[in-house]
């Protein structure tokens, strides 16, 4: 599913984001991704949607290097990756459902196949009657829940989530978590960088932890070296 090999990811001012990365996530995988602020996690979500490009090594999603993708396979990737951004990125002046009808028309799918995933999604998420709300007026965690449901309508083949339930209370954010899971269930390969270890701890998941651009820390590798 995706394939990191050697990378390493330098920016413009010549700090090192990521350094020497290698890492292998496979379909259905959930994954949380770990690490003190500026470890590089949200670099490393960033490779999974071509937001970024390595400075060095290899990075396949679906098999495909996204280091020699032209725009038109760029875009079509984009529409396969649900991205939760930590700050929303939501189109502050348009109504709840503009936000989430845009990106399923790119889709050309039927109305009354809209209407539903739309319908479904914000019932599921307890945000239906914020549906006609425009959007600077919810509240953080409202736009954080309107923010997951774009993330989802297409059922992308991976999801990215930037610190996905820090606006929430424990309720919502176990809301989020099951629906996450429920994906995974069906063959959705999750990435989650968090802070918050509750999450990890009640859902369990594969676990990597970064520090200074590097995973010091695999879970899975861990298991594997004390079986």
């Amino acid at each position: 599913m995706i394939q990191i090999h050697k990378v390493d990811v330098t920016y413009e001012d010549g700090n090192k984001g990521l350094s020497n990365i290698d890492l292998q996530i496979d379909k259905g995988e959930l994954v949380y991704v770990t690490g003190s602020s500026g470890a590089g996690k949200s670099t490393l979500l960033r490779l999974m949607y071509a937001d970024i490009m390595p400075s060095k090594g290899v990075v396949k999603v679906e098999g495909q290097n996204i280091g020699s993708m032209n725009h038109n396979s760029v875009a079509f990737l984009r529409r396969n990756v649900g991205v939760i951004f930590q700050d929303f990125k939501l189109l502050e002046e348009q109504t709840v459902y503009e936000n989430l009808v845009l990106p399923l028309e790119i889709f050309y799918l039927n109305k009354s196949v809209i209407e539903s995933k739309i319908h479904g999604i914000l019932k599921a998420l307890d945000i239906f009657t914020h549906r006609d709300s425009v959007v600077k007026k919810l509240s953080g965690g409202e736009k954080q829940r309107v923010a997951v449901a774009r993330a989802l309508l297409n059922d992308p083949f991976i999801v990215v989530a930037d610190e996905p339930t820090g606006s929430l209370d424990a309720k919502n954010a176990d809301k989020i978590m099951d629906m996450l899971l429920h994906k995974t269930a069906k063959g959705t390969t999750i990435l989650i960088a968090t802070h918050d270890q509750r999450i990890i701890k009640e859902y369990p998941g594969r676990v990597l932890y970064l520090d200074k651009g590097r995973i010091t820390y695999d879970s899975r590798e861990k298991a594997g070296a004390d079986a």
